[in-house]
């Protein structure tokens, strides 16, 4: 950009033999660094847009060649029509085809809704061009009528550079510094156009106005250069155009045009183009009513969507309303036959486990006594599950109810270390303790114990032979303090907050295949809650697990 500026500086200052040999220069460099900016940022098959806008660039600077050539060698201007006129003109349907690959590449829509937005545009720039910059040559005197259709061609291509500059304004996607510089140039070059088309009868190589389309060239160059051109902008995934504000501005100039220009005419003391401007309006108002008729069908189906989606959220709210019934209903259900099936089977199992005892305290047999010990285990375990399954029913119906008194938790913890001993003795478990006087508590006994079997076993059993579980008891803060840790396989964070839940059996212990049921945290936290404390976790999987009970002190 800056050697672009110094370029354009430097073109003023030379005498107009040099101006028409420089002005190639500059245009040729720029076209040069189109192809090589394209083929450095971009991947081959990605390049034809910037390889149109080079070659229509191109165009523009085989026709000042030719026009250099005949200032200066011939001192005077080409004929009208020229090959340069080829040249020039076949440059612009190149420029705006690069400009809609561009954006097609960027997510472009050819929806009906873009196609009656670019119709609504292109109405009205062709109505603005035909009455202030194609018509006038009509009325001018020309050598050949070739020329004047050649002069009328000019500004009807510049109506596709206006419509590719709109297009560029309301284009899809975010905005990235080659995009802008895009634009720019595109912008330069039609202001350029224009103005050379309000001033043809005066204008002379080296004017002022060779300054924007020199200026085109190189912020052409340097878009092509920048290497955001490589994702020149951020696509859009719509299916529907958005209104813009900037869309909505153009839309609303163009739909003004024919009674603008009208105006202007009319306060210029112009020949008024009746005809014209009527049909332009014509033209303008028919695509305007349908874009308008789309806006509406728009709404209405948007509207139709909305209530048919309304009544699916109606009737999936009332589906789920219906489904989470039935489910509380099975879960009724279901806690009714484990509580019944747990009353049925304790009666029996409580008959086996005396009748065993009676047997044990009369048989002297070893082998026999061996084998009535493993049914007393079995009956006792059975014993314990129901007991479990009994507990958790009452605890769905709220009906733990504490028969509260002074409790030395110190005792209980000794109870419970003295009575997992055996169960650590035979797992190859250290198990020790660390207690201290504390104060007494109310609360349940039964349900205290239960609460330190509970984690004192479950600690026993997730810890690998040769491992250690250790319980601690301290009091601090009006708060006594049980710990209970273990160097066991320890407990994933994801599955940690799940653990207090009914029947959840963490997958290490399924991989394990360990023995449970997934309810004695689950009823250890019952008891905690109902005596007002609280009790917490720290695990890391494969170094071990400390469950912390916290009980508030009698008052």
């Amino acid at each position: 950009m800056g050697a672009g500026a110094v370029a354009i500086g430097v073109y003023f200052l030379l005498p107009p033999d040099g101006q028409s040999l420089f002005y190639v220069v500059i245009g040729a460099a720029c076209v040069a660094t189109i192809f090589v900016g394209s083929a450095w940022n971009l991947p081959r098959g990605e390049r034809l847009a910037w390889q149109l806008f080079g070659l229509g660039l191109a165009g523009q600077v085989a026709g000042d060649a030719i026009f250099a050539v005949y200032e200066v060698s011939l001192n005077r201007e080409p004929p009208s029509p020229s090959v340069a006129d080829v040249f020039y003109l076949g440059g612009y349907p190149l420029l705006a085809i690069g400009v809609l690959l561009v954006l097609r590449r960027l997510g472009g829509q050819t929806s009906r809704t873009a196609i009656l937005d670019t119709a609504i545009i292109f109405s009205g720039v062709a109505l603005v061009q035909w009455v202030f910059f194609i018509d006038p040559y009509k009325h001018m005197a020309f050598g050949t009528e070739s020329a004047r259709l050649v002069a009328m061609a000019y500004p009807a291509m510049d109506v596709l550079l206006l419509v590719a500059l709109a297009q560029l304004l309301v284009g899809p996607g975010g905005r990235t510094l080659a995009y802008r510089l895009l634009l720019a140039s595109v912008a330069l070059w039609i202001v350029a156009d224009e103005l050379y088309g309000l001033n043809v009868d005066t204008y002379q190589g080296g004017d002022w106005i060779d300054a924007l389309w020199l200026g085109s060239y190189v912020v052409w160059a340097a878009a092509a250069l920048e290497p955001s051109m490589a994702h020149i902008a951020e696509p859009d995934r719509r299916r529907l155009p958005r209104l813009t504000n900037t869309r909505l501005a153009l839309l609303a100039a163009a739909s003004f045009t024919a009674p603008v220009a009208l105006l202007i005419e009319r306060a210029a003391h112009h020949r008024v183009h009746a005809f014209v401007i009527a049909l332009g309006g014509a033209t303008l108002a028919a695509v305007v009513l349908l874009r308008l008729a789309g806006l509406v069908h728009a709404v209405e189906r948007a509207g139709r969507a909305e209530r048919a989606a309304r009544r699916e959220a109606e009737q999936a709210q009332q589906l789920l309303a219906y489904q989470n019934q039935q489910l509380l209903e099975i879960d009724r259900l279901k806690d009714e036959f484990v509580s019944s099936i747990s009353h049925e089977l304790r009666t029996p199992l409580t008959s086996i486990a005396g009748y065993v005892e009676l047997l044990l305290e009369e048989e002297e047999d070893p082998g026999k006594r061996g084998h009535l010990t493993i049914v007393e285990r079995n009956a006792e375990r059975l014993l314990a599950l129901v007991s479990d399954l009994l507990f958790a029913a009452r605890l769905q119906y709220g009906q733990l109810e504490l028969e509260r008194r002074p409790v030395d938790l110190q005792t209980l913890v000794l109870q419970a270390i003295d009575s997992a001993r055996p169960r650590a003795l035979a797992a190859s478990v250290q198990l020790g303790g660390d207690t201290v006087p504390v104060p007494k508590m109310r609360g349940e006994p039964a349900k205290l114990a239960q609460l330190l079997d509970n984690l004192v076993s479950n600690a026993i059993k997730f810890t690998p032979r040769d491992g250690r579980v250790d319980v601690r008891l301290s009091a601090r803060d009006r708060m006594i303090r049980v710990e209970v840790s273990d160097t066991g396989i320890g407990i994933p964070d994801a599955e940690r907050e799940r653990l207090f839940e009914r029947f959840f059996r963490a997958q290490s212990a399924l991989e394990r295949e360990i023995q449970g049921t997934g309810l004695g945290l689950y009823i250890s936290k019952a008891i905690v809650d109902a005596h007002g404390g609280r009790i917490g976790v720290d695990s890391a999987p494969g170094e071990g697990t400390t469950f912390v009970v916290e009980l508030p002190v009698a008052e």
